[in-house]
């Protein structure tokens, strides 16, 4: 008879200092709870992480029993957010679980970093505006610009950091006229987080106070979507 890994809770959302504790259940599994691994999928670089082995307690006469193992990540913080998942092994098989995913919520007293730029086009006919939010999980937050009287959603991107405690900044962009940009004054970028909401505006006289670099928008997309395509091929040599 063929086994099977059962992992429950399938998802977990806790506040960051908190304990997240996973159960990963081995049945007709020949294995045992110390040679179980955990691993981590990063929700948005897709890097795979191996959880360290103080975060696995010993296993226990129940828990040998059972066949129910555990692990746990201590303090957790908003880097630990990621979907994990435990393997196990006997001499013929190897048997994943089917994942907990893991939601770490930043606390909600820490004002986000808020970053807002504007570049304009070889032939200023048209601006891309760009809104950099740093400190929290890209699942956690909603980014908008507020023009006028108007809300436009704009494109949002997840950008790795490495070095940076694996962090993850959310960049959202949305394209205007040159008309557009001088007539309506500001432009409003908010962050919703939970109940809160921060913002940060930027004015029409700011490229010029600023001096921002001229840069395509052509260009700016062409980047990134550059960037997405060689991060893709890195992710999939590791496989």
């Amino acid at each position: 008879m063929v086994g099977t890994v059962y992992q429950f809770p399938p998802s977990v959302k806790v506040k960051s200092g908190d304990t997240v504790t996973m159960h990963c259940q081995l049945n007709e599994v020949q294995s045992f709870c110390h040679t179980v691994a955990w691993v981590r999928v990063h929700p948005v670089s897709l890097i795979i992480d191996i959880l360290q082995d103080s975060n696995i307690p010993h296993q226990t006469k129940d828990q040998v029993e059972r066949s129910v193992c555990q692990a746990s990540i201590y303090n957790a913080s908003v880097q630990d957010s990621g979907t994990y998942y435990c393997i196990a092994t006997d001499r013929e098989h190897m048997y994943l679980g089917n994942g907990t995913a893991v939601t770490v919520q930043a606390d909600s007293t820490v004002m986000p970093s808020i970053d807002v730029m504007a570049f304009a086009s070889s032939n200023y006919l048209n601006l891309t505006l760009q809104c950099t939010v740093k400190g929290f999980a890209p699942s956690q937050v909603h980014v908008y610009w507020l023009i006028g009287s108007r809300n436009k959603k704009g494109q949002t991107f997840f950008v790795w950091e490495e070095g940076k405690e694996n962090s993850v900044k959310t960049q959202n962009y949305v394209a205007v006229s040159a008309e557009e940009w001088k007539t309506e004054g500001q432009y409003t970028c908010v962050v919703r987080f939970g109940g809160w909401m921060f913002n940060k505006t930027l004015h029409h006289y700011d490229i010029q106070d600023t001096c921002y670099p001229l840069v395509s928008v052509a260009r700016i997309f062409a980047l990134v979507t550059a960037l997405l395509f060689f991060t893709t091929l890195l992710i999939a040599e590791r496989f």
